[in-house]
């Protein structure tokens, strides 16, 4: 587009002269090029400086709850589980074949209706869940985030199979023990429902604004009952890190009935498969999977914009005074989509949407959408002293490098977040690169330099939990020494047998799960080396 040349002239100029750094996930502003510049949502610290602690909140949840007649014993009556063909418009024409695979991955039948005041969400929950584990299950876990994330989420009608089950609230009320009836065999499935009620918090205390309804525009961040993944530690439940992303789950499928004022513009993980409308209410159904999550958020004071690259129609979602940066947006993640298909392969959903959201982070990642803070779409504003138009860009590009690595290729977010945060960061690098060329990816790569430095390039290991890291050290050790860590990578296997590893990395553990020791294996497979010593000295905890 014509409307931004001239600002990706400009970008290319300030990230030349100031190395400025980016990276966002759920946490703070990093850097960029040499002016301060902040991250994707993964960081710790928040856009102001302003420390924001979450409240406490009594312990006690109640097991009973009234619903809206959402409920019903079943919400979609004569929906074959094991029918995935309403998901084929979602995915590309090259990525519909896996619908014919992930046996037993789980299905969610959800059925949502937002209040006209936006602040509460009920909903009734349909769960086709498949051991496919090696051993029996004496229970099932489901996460309740909205309870760490100032918000509150009450379950009730809690049934197994059909029948009432006995739910057990844990791990500080973010985690809903489900005990099965009889342990559930490998090969075996149940299905599971609950009704809930989300009460939708104001205030961004302790949730980065990922959760809530702030300036208008109602985001639901990990608001509904999920399943983490169960591996050889046994369910995923720990209580959240303050610093982490939270979600650790499998590739799922969704069908989610939306019930909202007829006014609000609802954007959704998925593509939107029926639309009613009667009266002041609408009715939008949406269809998405393989997918790790599903996410909404939704505005009277949305427009959009969009545009295609191959097969995908990407959005760009903002307020109509917004009408540049959202162009600005649409732009880098048509570009970011163009350079990370031809990097790591092919980008598997039909659309993709960029949001801009109110946030104390920058930007965040979710299953074919993403969200930048309002505070980059300010066009006089500045971030850590660096233009809005700068910080924007760079924080696009990283979230959406985030739909290779973290969606397609999940990855434990709390005990490895360096798998998903430096690979994004790098990717960060591949972009500025096949956009700007070789100076202002080396202008960018001085950024990793620059927030290790916070830390007096300290020997820290990036693959420790999140938990782990104090103050600074997060977003330092796992933005900055992470992306490093790769580039040493790269020039130890050689950049070729780099990229080819990375584009074997990311196919093989398409819909799957990777872990730092099946990436080290698959890179001595392609160099053909020992990596061991490489690993021990910037990964693995001495």
């Amino acid at each position: 587009m014509t409307t931004f040349s001239t600002d990706k002239v400009f970008a290319f100029l300030v990230i030349a002269l100031m190395a400025v750094s980016t990276a966002a996930c759920r946490s703070t502003p990093p850097p960029t090029p040499t002016a301060e510049v902040p991250a994707t949502v993964n960081e710790s610290q928040p856009l102001t400086p302003e420390v924001v602690t979450p409240p406490t909140r009594a312990t006690e949840i109640a097991v009973e709850a009234t619903l809206d007649p959402v409920n019903a014993e079943s919400a979609w009556p004569g929906v074959d589980w094991d029918d995935r063909t309403i998901f084929r418009p979602g995915l590309i024409e090259s990525e519909q074949p896996v619908l014919d695979r992930l046996p037993g991955a789980s299905v969610y039948h959800l059925d949502l209706k937002i209040a006209d005041n936006l602040l509460q969400v009920t909903g009734h929950q349909e769960v086709h869940y498949t051991n496919r584990e090696t051993e029996p299950l004496d229970d099932v876990y489901f996460r309740l985030f909205a309870n760490n994330a100032g918000g509150k989420i009450t379950v009730s009608e809690v049934k197994m199979n059909g029948g009432a089950a006995e739910p057990a609230y844990e791990f500080e009320d973010t985690a809903l023990r489900v005990p099965l009836l009889t342990p559930l065999s490998p090969g075996q499935s149940a299905n599971i429902q609950m009704d809930f009620v989300v009460e939708v918090p104001q205030e961004m205390a302790g949730n980065y604004g990922l959760f809530g309804y702030f300036d208008d525009v109602l985001v639901l961040d990990e608001f509904y009952p999920t399943i983490p993944v169960y591996d050889d530690e046994g369910w995923n439940v720990e209580t959240p890190p303050p610093n982490a992303d939270l979600s650790y789950n499998d590739a799922s499928f969704y069908l989610a009935r939306v019930m909202a004022p007829a006014g609000l513009t609802v954007a959704a993980t998925g593509i939107e498969i029926d639309r009613e409308v009667d009266g002041d209410r609408q009715v939008i159904t949406f269809a998405a999977g393989p997918a790790r999550d599903f996410y909404l958020a939704a505005s009277n004071n949305y427009t959009v914009i969009r545009d295609t690259v191959g097969e995908t129609t990407i959005n760009s979602y903002a307020f109509a005074r917004q009408t540049d940066h959202a162009e600005l947006a649409l732009q880098v993640a048509l570009d970011a989509l163009r350079s990370f298909n031809e990097s790591f392969g092919p980008y598997p959903y039909a659309e993709f949407d960029v949001l801009s959201t109110p946030m104390l982070a920058l930007g965040i990642e979710y299953p074919g959408l993403v969200g930048i803070s309002l505070a980059l779409y300010d066009p006089g504003a500045a971030i850590a002293g660096v233009p809005a138009p700068i910080m924007l860009e760079g924080t696009v590009a990283h979230e959406v490098a985030h739909q290779w690595f973290y969606n397609v290729v999940g990855n434990d977010q709390v005990d490895e977040p360096w798998l998903d945060e430096a690979l994004a960061q790098y990717a960060t690098w591949l972009y500025y690169t096949d956009t700007y060329g070789e100076a202002a990816a080396r202008s960018y790569l001085q950024s990793w330099e620059d927030r290790w430095a916070r830390v007096d390039r300290a020997d820290i290991p990036i693959g420790l939990p999140a938990g782990d890291y104090e103050g600074k050290a997060y977003g330092a050790i796992v933005y900055g020494r992470g992306p490093l860590f790769l580039k040493t990578l790269a020039e130890a296997m050689g950049e070729a047998s780099f990229a080819e590893f990375l584009r074997d990395y990311y196919e093989t553990h398409k819909w799957g799960i990777g872990t730092a020791e099946s990436f080290k294996q698959l890179a001595q497979q392609h160099c053909q080396c020992d990596l061991t010593d490489l690993f021990e000295e910037w990964v693995y905890a001495r």
